[in-house]
């Protein structure tokens, strides 16, 4: 290994801890503050726990159901097969140890695009992931990362758009087979858990595809303009498949910047979303929620990228090296005041973002 080698590892490694501690400190700060406060991790955890016990986790999380959750239990097998190692701590460490392993992926995957990708913290995206305990930051780490290609398993649904922004054969056959011996994994534990899986999902109506969301959803079929390339791939493929319409689940769109101003951007453009909802919007169930916030997101954010995809080349661009290797001008801070300004406004909404939780809902 060459020095620049060592180099390069070292600072990649440097990022991944830094996200870990950063992640791990908001994730914690919220345990403290809201200690029964469930996340989306928590019904995981119980149904991993119930099938060490050699119980059937489907019937064992829901409503009414062991572990209390207004849903079933929406995610596959390979979900509950991968919480499994976080099951040696109590659930709230669990939360903060998942987050962290999730943000310190993130970080190892980005390698020299963190001096144009490190704004992504500062996203809704990210921020309310991290609240949440969500997959969406190592979702996005395997679409550079094809290594982590098994993750995808956990949540197809998403996870599939960094299935297809691979160019490379040998790299998305690594991620298939990762995939394939996780799901292989499952079937060996529990034979029968792709029937209740399907039954689940079945009873779910907000779990639907941005395209057949009127009247705009259908634009995005317009990525496939561009489909030579990886980032229009895996928008079309976002836009393609059902999922829940969330705010996390936008940062696997993180994979189509190519610049510092684009990643501030983007991540300004979620912040919009969330608090454009919180001001504005006004829902009695969580399908209308669902329903809203999903056709919100195509005209804040799945138009952008797109507009932004549309403009480049249709050419193939390596989704595992950076598009450039950082230049001088490529710094960690803003290089103009057009970036200063943008950095600002996101800083100022990050902010409240991350503290409005932490002095409410006592």
């Amino acid at each position: 290994m060459t020095g620049a080698e060592r180099s390069n590892l070292r600072a990649r490694a440097g990022v991944a801890l830094l996200f870990a501690f950063l992640t791990a400190a908001y994730a914690a700060a919220r345990a403290i503050h809201e200690p029964a406060w469930p996340t989306d991790f928590d019904q995981l955890w119980h149904a991993a726990r119930a099938m060490l016990a050699g119980n059937d986790p489907y019937t064992m999380v829901g409503p009414g159901k062991t572990f209390q959750w207004d849903w079933p239990l929406y995610y596959p097998l390979p979900a509950v097969i991968l919480t499994v190692p976080f099951t040696v701590l109590p659930v709230i460490g669990a939360r903060i140890a998942f987050s962290a392993v999730s943000a310190a992926l993130m970080g190892w995957a980005l390698g020299a695009r963190v001096r144009t990708h490190w704004p992504i913290l500062l996203s809704a995206a990210y921020i309310i992931s991290t609240s949440r305990a969500q997959w969406a930051p190592v979702l996005l780490a395997a679409a550079w990362l094809p290594a982590l290609g098994f993750v995808i398993a956990a949540k197809p649904n998403v996870g599939f758009a960094a299935l297809v922004a691979q160019n490379r054969h040998r790299d998305l056959v690594a991620s298939l087979a990762g995939c394939l011996v996780v799901v292989l994994l499952c079937f060996i534990v529990q034979p029968g858990w792709f029937a209740s899986w399907r039954e689940a999902i079945a009873t779910a109506p907000h779990i639907q595809s941005a395209v057949t969301m009127l009247p705009f959803g259908p634009l995005l079929l317009l990525a496939a303009l561009r489909w030579r390339r990886a980032d229009a791939r895996l928008l079309l493929a976002v836009s393609l498949i059902p999922h829940t319409p969330s705010v996390y689940d936008l940062l696997v769109l993180f994979f189509a910047c190519r610049s510092f101003r684009e990643t501030t951007v983007l991540a300004l453009l979620t912040q919009a979303l969330y608090w454009g909802i919180v001001f504005f919007g006004s829902f009695n169930t969580f399908d209308a929620y669902a329903e809203g916030l999903g056709r919100a997101a195509i005209l804040v954010v799945y138009l952008p990228v797109l507009g932004a995809i549309l403009f480049r080349p249709n050419q193939p661009d390596d989704p595992i090296q950076p598009v450039r290797a950082p230049s001088g001008t490529e710094r960690l801070v803003p290089a103009n005041w057009v970036d200063a300004s943008l950095l600002s406004l996101l800083l100022v909404a990050a902010t409240f973002l991350v503290w409005l939780p932490l002095v409410t809902y006592r």
